[in-house]
């Protein structure tokens, strides 16, 4: 062997150096991954609670729209009528709504409307009094269950007085109303229909508000086909 074989030749490199160095290799890739991995896991929480708001936001928007279209249709009432036939008609509102309250919540609610004129139009602000408080309404933030009943019981009200004939069809009403609450509106709704000599359509998940009627029908989803079946009770 020469010297120039020796200035050239590298030194021989061991198996276990190469072992090593892609198990190196390895953890860092490994490392990598697991950081992309948790990025990709903490951009999709993100966009998961951005839907949850924007639905939460959405159902909001919605409830809130339906809360003006219900005291936009006792404007509409109000104006209508005569100034003898408009005090009537905010005694008997502000009667069947508090009613309607003190039937499902217990307690002594008063719905109040205030009215007024504006450039010769009658103007309507509404109140609840639930005997510690007063609110004035349409209050989005107060959630849940006495929205659902001031509205209905404002629809109901609303109809009577326009005369309006036929049946009733309500759609998941009182949604919103704690369970413990439900019996009572079933209750409500019962005494209305017999009182009015009203029917009542209702599309309800509620089983309190599903036993009023004398004819019920379900809907039960079973592997994905929707069976429906008849329950008489006459």
């Amino acid at each position: 062997m020469g010297i120039l074989d020796t200035l050239i030749r590298p030194d021989p490199v061991s198996f276990s150096d190469i072992k090593d160095l892609d198990l190196l290799r390895i953890n860092r890739l490994s490392a990598d991954l697991r950081t992309a991995r948790d990025k990709v896991n903490g951009q999709l929480a993100k966009r998961e609670l951005l839907e949850k708001q924007r639905e939460a936001a959405v159902q909001k928007k919605v409830e809130a729209e339906n809360q003006l279209g219900v005291f936009g249709m006792v404007q509409v009432l109000l104006q209508k009528t005569s100034d003898y036939a408009r005090q009537q008609v905010k005694t008997r509102i502000e009667d069947v709504v508090s009613e309607a309250l003190n039937v499902v919540f217990g307690g002594s609610h008063k719905f109040l409307i205030d009215l007024s004129l504006r450039g010769n139009q009658p103007i309507a602000e509404y109140y609840l009094n639930d005997g510690s408080t007063l609110t004035k309404l349409p209050d989005y933030d107060r959630g849940g269950g006495k929205v659902d009943i001031i509205a209905l019981a404002l629809r109901l009200a609303v109809g009577e007085m326009e005369g309006i004939d036929g049946p009733l069809f309500l759609d998941e009403v009182g949604k919103h109303v704690s369970k413990e609450y439900a019996p009572a509106v079933a209750y409500f709704l019962k005494e209305y229909s017999a009182n009015f000599g009203r029917q009542i359509i209702l599309i309800t998940h509620n089983a309190d508000l599903a036993e009023i009627g004398e004819i019920s029908l379900s809907v039960k989803l079973v592997e994905k086909v929707r069976y429906p079946y008849y329950d008489e009770t006459l």
